[in-house]
């Protein structure tokens, strides 16, 4: 009789365990390409040469109400889409985001950065070499929004959430450089860099971070598509951030990234 009490007990205990994991893996916000809250994947196009690794709240944010240690001027200077209203605030602020990485990488890292990993509990070898990076990045050019560009990011957005496809490539099997390159012309290199979530709190944010920490990957494409890589450095941006009720991801983003000819 005892063993029998003590038998249910242990089933009782190790069922209440998984569930308790379970819960704790669903409520996960860190950065993992293989959790099943979050999808993320880079692909780069140097003149028609492609190799890809493996590698989404809607809320009006004013950029220079939530940072004090870039100037009001410096604020100005990156917040190139500032004026574009084809864009959500979400997608301009993004924009903004990586233009201040762009400008002090350390100072970025100072104010968003380590705030938003401290928050999350995330500290590995990826956290460190992105320090590591950010310190040396610096005044770099600032990426400017370019309309036909955001159309190939959200027609890209809008297809997968209709299919239910996360891939670089189209249903159709179109490539993600022949899309870019069918909206934009003269194109000399093109990137891309895709992400699904199924919760955010801070799209912009969010997404940006997952990209440029960019855990797993070997190659870092997505980190490097932002801050340049290996002497390639894009200037030319769309970015397209999408909701959607229809798929486990409610929360799609695509940055399409050029060098014009």
């Amino acid at each position: 009789m005892k063993k029998n009490i003590f038998l249910k007990l242990s089933i009782l205990f190790s069922v209440c365990l998984c569930i308790s994991l379970f819960c704790c893996r669903e409520d996960e916000t860190d950065i993992d390409s293989d959790n099943r809250n979050e999808r993320v994947h880079n692909d780069t196009d140097n003149q028609g040469n492609e190799q890809g690794n493996e590698q989404g709240s809607k809320e009006d944010k004013t950029p220079s109400q939530e940072t004090h240690l870039f100037t009001e001027e410096e604020m100005a200077y990156a917040n190139t889409a500032a004026h574009e209203d084809y864009m959500s605030d979400d997608e301009k602020r993004m924009i903004l985001l990586c233009n201040l990485t762009r400008l002090d990488g350390k100072r970025f890292a100072q104010e968003y950065l380590t705030p938003y990993l401290k928050q999350k509990g995330i500290d590995n070898q990826y956290t460190q070499s992105l320090y590591s990076d950010l310190e040396k990045t610096k005044n770099m050019p600032m990426f400017t929004p370019l309309k036909e560009l955001y159309d190939a990011a959200t027609y890209h957005a809008e297809e997968m959430i209709a299919n239910k496809q996360f891939s670089h490539n189209s249903p159709n099997g179109e490539s993600f450089s022949t899309r870019i390159k069918r909206f934009v012309k003269n194109t000399q290199y093109v990137s891309e860099n895709i992400s699904a979530r199924t919760s955010t709190k801070d799209a912009a944010l969010d997404f940006l971070v997952q990209f440029l920490v960019d855990e797993n990957s070997s190659e870092l494409g997505h980190r490097k598509a932002i801050i340049g890589q290996g002497g390639r450095i894009a200037d030319r941006i769309g970015i397209s951030i999408k909701t959607n009720s229809t798929w486990e991801y409610k929360y799609v983003c695509v940055q399409d990234f050029v060098i014009l000819q």
